[in-house]
């Protein structure tokens, strides 16, 4: 009988339950690539918030959102925190909930895309603009959904 090799890749982390929507893991590999059952998988060790350790599949889009926040060579991802994303998606006519990775601050604008905000620069209160009563044409409608 002929065998082939396999890697061992050690125990894979659940999704969904080991790891949910919204959780911050910390990349503990520079990943391995291996033929899966549905083509070459992408398997990251990752450790969660509470110390475990486990492996994650990161599907394409998962690997180039790395790609933009961390640089190609994935030894830099390495000690790199990256945030969860579990977003329900219609695949093969089912809707399930597909895992994807980011850099922790990236945000899924309005067209289905991870993005890092502008310059990756939160608003100080005095760059905040005030806008003044004289300014807002319909003031009655603005205070009933705004309040005063």
């Amino acid at each position: 009988m002929k065998f082939q090799k396999r890697v061992s890749l050690g125990q894979f982390l659940k999704k969904g339950t080991d790891i949910r929507d919204g959780d911050i893991i910390t990349i503990g590999s520079e990943g391995k690539q291996v033929q899966g059952e549905f083509g070459e998988q992408n398997i990251f060790l990752v450790q969660l918030k509470d110390g475990r350790e486990g492996n994650v599949s990161f599907n394409t889009t998962s690997v180039n959102n790395m790609i933009d926040c961390y640089g190609e060579e994935s030894r830099n991802w390495i000690g790199k925190q990256a945030k969860v994303w579990g977003i329900r998606s219609n695949v093969q006519g089912k809707m399930i909930v597909v895992y994807y990775f980011s850099h922790p601050d990236a945000i899924l604008d309005d067209e289905g895309v991870f993005a890092l905000p502008a310059n990756n620069k939160k608003l100080k209160d005095e760059e905040i603009p005030i806008v003044e009563d004289e300014e807002i044409e319909d003031k009655e409608n603005f205070e009933k959904t705004f309040g005063k």
